[in-house]
């Protein structure tokens, strides 16, 4: 009775859900969510191996992490997405933890890397901000960010979709400035050497990159929200990922073409090549290479930061409204609170996730702000790495689980199928999850494997292991605990939304 009880329940909270996503919204709100405007900087600092890391990634980890989503999202047009993934193939205790993970590194980057990245933007391009203005820009953005992902989705969806358009202008007019403002003073010569790669940038970036890349899935979170989740999940993944190739190769190429290497930095790089190139329009560089705008380059200037704050800003919506719809999934399933899962009659979102969420990254930033100092540099480098360990953490379960539902669901319906059979699927999910492996190391214990490890800390913590390795371990440690005693929570309502011994909805 109680199980029967629970899937009404769910049923009758997910039927307050609305059809409003199409496909261009599906292909807007998965640039936007994975075209990471705020690491561009981080990845230049490997110089031109950067580049070539770039595409070893896209073809060796991005690329099999795309088709195994197409696939499953196709497959499994659950609301969910992930979750739903990985409690079919593993168990509901697996899929908590999944989705507590992923969902958990969207507040400690919007509360972390992507608001300090915004007060960089606003301080470089307007004006320097005191700790008390800090803490009021960090509040306006996070807030802002939350109301856009709890409001109806007929209207949320603008959001990522013009953060998306608002990418490909920010990143095109900046690739055009940059080679303007290179005819003009010259490049910085790329040799065909320094292309080569190496381990040292290898380990120092790859963690970086990879999450650069992650996000594929995101838009399954929201299937059944979708107008046509079965058609326009692999379209939406395909399309978007050829863009996002191009929106980080040329951006990244422009920097390292006009900045030299020795001057960037993971927090400043991208926003110190914007102010390089604008002075074509208008402004000077000093010897010590401190940069003046004046004029058309000083309007240009602010124009190009408000538009990178607002890329920002839809970013941080697009995974407040994914991630906390697989969380919210989750909880309705049983894996947690069914409260926090709850599906507003008004809005036909999860707003009490999204409220939580918004709570969170608030609470994020103030601990970052108080933690470092006030550090922007520290609070960049603990913020993101934070946020991508969640993540990456949270694909050791999701990639296996492609494998697993060949195995355990060859009755699924797949529309969109990745050719090669078993051999194939086993390959993917392998090579897949060894980046995420790989990538975790290397982020929990900066210079894996290297000479000199201390050497590899990230900016902002030179010669301070423990202090780093305190603020990234401290929120992951948490985690396993935390799920735990939500998974206690959710035990009445367990068979909410998805049961294992049941047919998925995806099968019908």
């Amino acid at each position: 009775m109680a199980d029967a009880a629970g899937r009404t329940h769910a049923g009758a909270e997910r039927s307050k859900l609305r059809r409003e996503l199409t496909r261009i919204d599906t292909i807007f709100f998965l640039i936007s969510a994975m075209v990471a405007v705020d690491t561009v900087g981080a990845i230049a600092t490997g110089g031109a191996q950067a580049f070539t890391w770039l595409v070893v990634l896209f073809a060796t980890f991005f690329v099999p992490s795309a088709l195994a989503s197409a696939e499953l999202g196709a497959a499994i047009p659950e609301e969910g997405g992930a979750y739903v993934w990985v409690r079919t193939a593993f168990g509901r205790f697996a899929g908590a933890l999944t989705s507590l993970l992923y969902w958990a590194g969207t507040p400690m980057w919007l509360g972390g890397s992507l608001t300090v990245v915004g007060i960089a933007v606003y301080e470089s391009f307007r004006t320097p901000l005191s700790t008390a203005g800090a803490l009021l820009f960090g509040v306006v953005f996070i807030g802002g960010a939350t109301i856009g992902a709890i409001v109806p989705l007929r209207y949320g969806k603008w959001l990522p979709s013009s953060g998306a358009i608002g990418q490909i202008v920010l990143l095109a007019f900046f690739t055009v400035s940059a080679v303007v403002f290179g005819v003009a003073n010259g490049f910085h010569g790329i040799a065909a050497g320094d292309l080569a790669p190496s381990y040292r940038v290898f380990i120092a970036i790859v963690p970086i990159l990879l999450y650069s890349f992650v996000g594929i899935e995101l838009p399954s979170t929201a299937a059944e929200e979708m107008v046509d989740p079965r058609r326009d999940i692999p379209v939406a993944i395909a399309r978007a990922g050829i863009g996002q190739l191009v929106m980080y190769a040329i951006p990244i190429l422009a920097v390292l073409l006009v900045v030299p290497t020795e001057r960037l930095s993971s927090l400043n790089g991208l926003i110190d090549a914007m102010k390089t190139v604008f002075t074509v329009y208008g402004g000077s560089i000093d010897a010590d290479g401190a940069v003046t705008l004046r004029g058309m380059g000083s309007v240009l200037g602010l124009a190009g930061g408000a538009l990178f704050i607002w890329v920002l800003f839809a970013s941080g919506t697009a995974w407040i409204m994914g991630a906390g719809r697989a969380q919210a999934a989750a909880c309705l399933d049983g894996a947690g609170p069914v409260v926090f899962g709850r599906i507003s009659e008004r809005t036909g979102v999860p707003v009490v996730m999204g409220l939580i969420s918004g709570g969170v990254s608030m609470v994020t930033m103030v601990a970052y702000l108080t933690a470092t100092d006030g550090d922007g540099q520290k609070y960049f480098s603990v913020g993101l790495t934070v946020a991508v360990a969640m993540i990456v953490l949270a694909y050791l379960l999701i990639f296996p689980a492609f494998v697993a539902l060949r195995i355990r669901r060859p009755d699924l319906q797949r529309p969109f199928r990745v050719p090669g059979g078993l051999g194939a699927a086993w390959l993917i999910s392998i090579v897949s999850t060894g980046w995420a492996l790989l990538a975790a190391v290397c982020l929990l214990w900066p210079g894996f494997a290297t000479s000199n490890p201390d050497a590899s800390l990230p900016a902002g913590f030179e010669g301070q292991r423990a202090s780093f390795e305190l603020l990234v371990l401290s929120p992951i440690a948490a985690m396993l605990p935390i799920c735990a005693g939500l998974y206690v929570l959710g035990r009445a309502p367990r068979r909410a939304s998805i049961d294992a011994d049941r047919p998925l909805a995806a099968t019908h």
